[in-house]
């Protein structure tokens, strides 16, 4: 029902107007900060989080997740078409010229529009899908890394905007297999000491 910050902060407006004076808003109701979601969105965290604390909006968690990036040339769209599965909804975003973007609710749209480039493929694409945060990136794709990174150096400043963090990697079984050659337990723990080397860079452990 809502995208971005800027429809979430509608949403948290039109329920204090329907409450006025009601303190269980402010009290015990957040956002739930998902890094890969944002960052599908073309949000830069600096900018989001801003938008939520002038409104009054807590942010309640961190959700530390990567989505994929790319450009969409030949190569990198017959990588991309090696994401599809049955499992999951991969929402993805298109970012044009002008800055304007084009939502597709899957895949299969996207693919099948930049195939007839009807309109054009567009400048970037950012894909709801959840690759590990130690993931490299490669010459067909990136990540959005530098989203979560952008977060952590917010957190450093403002340790107390938020204290529960959460990897959010669940696409292990229905990733490509380049990105499966490694047993699970390997790569949650590979997750975590990405994450905790970054948090100490940052101060935060």
């Amino acid at each position: 029902m809502f995208e971005n910050s800027g429809e979430t902060v509608k949403f948290f407006n039109q329920l204090r107007d329907e409450h006025p004076h009601d303190p269980r808003f402010s009290e015990h109701l957040g956002v739930n900060y998902d890094t890969c979601h944002f960052s599908v969105e073309f949000e830069e965290p600096a900018t989001a989080i801003a938008h939520f604390q002038r409104h009054g909006i807590r942010v309640s968690k961190i959700h530390i997740s990567n989505a994929l990036k790319l450009l969409p040339g030949p190569a990198a769209l017959k990588s991309f078409a090696m994401f599809a599965d049955d499992v999951y909804l991969h929402q993805v975003v298109v970012r044009h010229a002008d800055g304007s973007l084009t939502r597709f609710r899957d895949f299969d749209p996207a693919l099948k529009n930049s195939l007839a480039q009807s309109p054009s493929p567009g400048d970037e694409w950012r894909v709801h899908f959840h690759v590990p945060l130690h993931c490299e990136p490669s010459d067909e794709f990136d990540t959005t890394a530098d989203h979560v990174l952008g977060l952590f150096k917010i957190l450093q400043s403002q340790p107390q905007l938020c204290s529960h963090l959460e990897m959010e990697t669940y696409t292990w079984a229905v990733m490509p297999e380049k990105l499966r050659s490694r047993d699970v337990t390997d790569q949650i723990v590979a997750e975590y000491d990405w994450t905790l080397r970054q948090l100490c860079e940052c101060g935060l452990v």
